[in-house]
């Protein structure tokens, strides 16, 4: 009608709005009353609380997930000794073995006079003013600190690809995924995956022409800088690379813009791994990192058959059972929570008890491996159920560039990765970056739907909880074993267990008598450094089970005691003393 006035929906607002302010008593909107917590700030402190309470109450921080740890605990031991930032460990026996072959820290190396057990520099240097404030508890602050990164980057990942606000992919990645566990060890993988998964949102941005060459060089030293403490970095980055000059040159039909943005990311990652050369050769006299990078590459071509294996476990193990029973529940725990989450996201109807079904066997299946004890779960996908559904439900269009660099990195980090430690380890911790796209990618696709996103939730929070008690039992387990080890207060020890004693590396001193010997011949020559040395009494630590000879040179065996580490090692003590001496 010709003049009638039209009712839009901001004049429909407007009177609602004068209706509340004319109607006395009227009930106003309610603010939201967790809005605080979508502030960065205190969102990141609160995420940083938990991991600290996390922390003071589960674990013991002289007990590590790894022997890589304990090593690092170690040379910060010595550092603070030395008084600086020189990271040599000693050996007290040096004369009588050159070689270090049977140094008491696995893994330890001669370089420029020094003896140096080290895997990362920057982490160790980074750390060291906290050590000297707060011993091994203040240091755990690093790997706290690049969990909330990552979790930041996560959010930042999900905003990218359409989440709104992206605070599900924050806590998810956060609270309920392997970075949780990472967080708490003085490893550094969740630094490394911050630095990593900041780079990829800068190569989104790029893919995105949101960012240029500046955007470029950063994303470029980003990876740079997580190559200098994780080797996987650089195969993340040329993956990276290559998928988004790609993508740039398909879109922008630029060939020169593309190859340029291309120079300008391997020129950032490159200026960072070169100051990290030269900061390893003023330190420690050789490149860590570079001979590290090229060990691998040696070492890739080999065992083909062993890397596949490997591959599997990284994958999908959940080391509970016998192989290749492992891999195939595993494999089906994977397959259950992708199709179930699948069927509750796709589902018509309010409920999809067919979805629902899926995941709960899924859920039997980690609670049967529950029941055979607190272990590590090896792969990527079964320790982050996210990350399993985002392999079946994230190949959307806006999704393409994170799911593509995570799927595609995958054999290149199988054929590169540290080969024989597959099954202790958690969530595949070569491939977190892939594990952490998948993941993010998952969490922007299932919020549609509340069922799926609740059964996904309470999955990853059964399988972290389970890693959470895993660090706590078996940080409490090395600490209280290195302890009582130290208490006998034996005038030597030589240790059969090659890792025992790097592991624990937050009890070395550097001029005790102790030595590690992975070798009937390598425990002989041991034995004979120990007599040299004036020694009459050694302990020699063992597998339960393990035969050992009735005399050693001058040394008679005359006791043993067993050494349980709880669950996680049984070994015996047998003492050997010279009877021969007065």
């Amino acid at each position: 009608m010709t003049g009638a006035a039209v009712e839009t929906p901001r004049s429909k607002a407007s009177a609602n709005e004068q209706l509340h302010v004319a109607t006395p008593g009227a009930a106003r909107p309610r603010p939201d009353s967790m809005h605080w917590l979508q502030r960065p700030v205190i969102a990141g402190l609160l995420l940083l609380v938990v991991y600290a309470g996390l922390s003071l109450t589960l674990n013991d921080p002289r007990g590590t997930l790894g022997t890589d740890t304990g090593g690092k605990l170690a040379t910060l031991h010595m550092m603070e000794r030395h008084g600086g930032l020189d990271p040599a460990v000693g050996y007290w026996a040096e004369r009588e073995n050159p070689a270090g072959v049977l140094h008491p820290l696995y893994y330890t190396f001669r370089t420029g006079g020094k003896w140096v057990n080290v895997t990362t520099l920057p982490m160790l240097y980074a750390a060291y003013p906290l050590y000297r404030i707060g011993g091994d508890r203040a240091i755990l602050l690093l790997p706290m600190l690049g969990a909330v990164f990552s979790a930041f980057a996560a959010r930042a990942l999900a905003r990218r690809l359409g989440a709104g606000s992206g605070w599900t992919a924050f806590w998810v990645i956060g609270l309920a995924s392997p970075v949780a566990i990472y967080a708490l060890d003085f490893w550094e993988h969740s630094l490394g995956l911050a630095l990593m998964l900041w780079g990829v949102v800068l190569l989104f941005d790029i893919t995105e022409a949101r960012a240029g060459c500046w955007g470029a060089l950063a994303a470029g030293a980003l990876f740079g800088a997580a190559a200098t403490m994780r080797t996987e970095a650089l195969v993340y980055l040329g993956v990276g690379t290559a998928v988004a000059c790609a993508t740039v040159a398909m879109r922008r039909r630029s060939i020169a813009r593309s190859t340029a943005l291309g120079f300008a990311i391997v020129g950032g990652a490159a200026v960072i791994l070169l100051l990290n050369q030269i900061l390893e050769h003023v330190t420690i006299g050789t490149g860590l990192r570079s001979n590290r990078v090229t060990g691998t590459a040696r070492a890739a071509a080999g065992a083909l058959a062993t890397r596949g294996r490997e591959a599997l476990t990284t994958l999908i193990g959940l080391d509970g059972f016998a192989t290749p029973l492992d891999w195939i529940i595993g494999g089906l725990v994977v397959l259950l929570v992708a199709y179930g989450a699948w069927r509750l996201l796709n589902s018509n109807e309010r409920v999809d008890l067919v979805g629902i079904a899926a995941l709960a066997v899924a859920g039997a299946f980690v609670l049967l491996r529950a029941r055979a004890g607190l272990g590590f779960v090896p792969g990527v996908l079964t320790a982050s159920p996210f990350a399993a559904a985002g392999v079946a439900l994230g190949w959307r269009r806006r999704s393409g560039f994170p799911m593509v660099v995570a799927c595609a990195a995958l054999p290149l980090v199988w054929a590169f990765q540290y080969s024989g430690g597959a099954a202790p380890q958690w969530g595949g911790r070569y491939e977190l970056l892939s594990g952490a796209l998948l993941a993010v990618v998952a969490t922007v696709v299932v919020a549609r739907s509340r069922f799926a996103f609740a059964a996904l939730v309470a999955m990853s929070v059964l399988v972290t909880a389970f890693g959470l008690g895993w660090l706590s039992e078996r940080s409490h387990a090395v600490a209280d074993g290195i302890e009582t080890l130290v208490d006998r207060h034996d005038q030597a020890v030589i240790s059969l267990e090659g890792h025992l004693l790097r592991e624990g590396g937050a009890f070395y001193e550097p001029n005790r008598h102790w030595l590690t010997a992975v070798s009937d011949e390598q425990l002989r020559r041991a034995a004979r450094i120990v007599e040299g040395a004036g020694d009459r009494e050694v302990a020699v630590v063992a597998p339960t089970g393990r035969k050992l000879p009735g005399r050693l040179g001058r040394f008679s065996r005359v006791d043993t005691q067993p050494l349980e580490i709880r669950r996680i090692l049984r070994l015996q003590v047998v003492t050997y003393r010279d009877l021969t001496s007065p």
